[in-house]
């Protein structure tokens, strides 16, 4: 767990990525991305599922207690747009890209980059990310790349770790 009042406001990625920290102000502007079904089945094993603005706001206290919790932001047309989120954790280190149109473009892996890098710097362990579903091929090779290592698996998902 990593103690909240040391999250930094903004960190910068490069020149038009950004992560900032987000709080319960900004959380509807997540709703969009939790109403495409892709999403919902890549980052939370569902088909046929939404999730509202009630449990956006659970999920993210949640996240928020045990980690930092980040909106990923784009710079575009002079504006900064919020296109996903990220949550630095030992206990997890879930990241969604929200706007499809940025998948495939390494923005991900840009932001594992830099908070891998922030969890060395504030001295954490490790990292454990309990659970990618077997299925979400493109998760669990962005995570092996940057170091991850599979330590357990059931019918369903597969538990990585990285030791810092």
């Amino acid at each position: 767990m990593i103690k909240n009042n040391m999250q930094p406001n903004c960190i910068e990625i490069d020149k038009k990525i950004r992560i900032v920290k987000t709080d319960r102000s900004r959380w509807r502007e997540a709703y969009k991305w939790y109403q495409n079904e892709k999403i919902m089945y890549y980052s939370e094993g569902v088909k046929g599922k939404t999730y509202d603005l009630q449990v956006i706001e659970k999920m993210y206290s949640y996240l928020s207690n045990i980690g930092e919790l980040y909106f990923i932001e784009i710079y575009e047309n002079e504006n900064w747009i919020s296109i996903g989120d990220v949550t630095l954790s030992s206990e997890n280190f879930p990241i969604v890209i929200g706007d499809e149109k940025y998948w495939g473009l390494g923005i991900g892996k840009k932001v594992i980059e830099v908070l891998i890098n922030r969890a060395r710097e504030i001295k954490m362990e490790s990292i454990t990310i309990p659970e990618i579903y077997k299925y979400n091929d493109r998760s669990k090779a962005l995570f092996v790349s940057l170091g991850f290592k599979k330590i357990d698996e059931n019918e369903k998902s597969e538990k990585f770790k990285l030791i810092l």
